[in-house]
């Protein structure tokens, strides 16, 4: 959908909220399939084109979504056409090796800190190139369990496992993600045009 009249672009914040459910971010346009949702738009995020302007939003937030979709591909390509260039995405997922990943029926994946690497221009140039969406990769952090979860681990050993975790990725992902397996992780990516 092409939307490039002033008119069409005031009617969306500059904050997208993907898969918002009922908490959607403040001043964000949300978008969920869900029908008891805060949602803006209800809309299944595996068709496409989504009804959406390109190049509208600065900031995207995906938070506990990508997990559930079909085609994690697709999402990412969207997402970049309705960004403008140097819009941020911040992703909160699963971790591979989160207990919780395979608790919830509806999920069909986990992440790992490589998972967005497939979109940037250095894993196209030296892999294979699937997708014309890119994207630059600013963060990615291991987030720990809630603290009820580990009531039979010191709460400071649990902060410096994690500490560690995220100063090695390499070697907590080849090694260790299964003896201490984190919950969630989040990247923060920028679009790039």
């Amino acid at each position: 959908m092409k939307a490039k009249d002033a008119q069409t672009m005031k009617r969306y914040p500059e904050v997208l909220h993907l898969g918002c459910g009922k908490k959607k971010v403040p001043g964000a346009f949300g978008v969920d399939l869900g029908e008891h949702t805060a949602a803006d738009l209800r809309w299944d995020l595996d068709r496409r084109p989504w009804p959406l302007p390109d190049d509208a939003f600065t900031l995207v937030y995906m938070i506990s979504v990508l997990e559930h979709v079909d085609d994690v591909v697709a999402v990412m390509e969207e997402t970049h056409r309705v960004c403008r260039a140097g819009a941020e995405v911040r992703i909160f997922a699963p971790f591979a090796s989160s207990h919780h990943l395979w608790t919830d029926p509806t999920h069909r994946r986990g992440f790992t800190s490589n998972s967005f690497k497939y979109f940037t221009d250095d894993f196209a140039a030296e892999a294979f190139e699937y997708s014309p969406a890119r994207y630059a990769v600013e963060d990615v952090r291991y987030n720990h369990y809630e603290d009820w979860m580990w009531v039979y681990r010191p709460g400071w050993l649990d902060r410096w496992l994690l500490r560690l975790a995220n100063r090695h990725k390499a070697l907590y992902e080849k090694r260790f993600m299964y003896w201490y397996p984190v919950q969630t992780i989040y990247f923060r990516l920028r679009v790039v045009k």
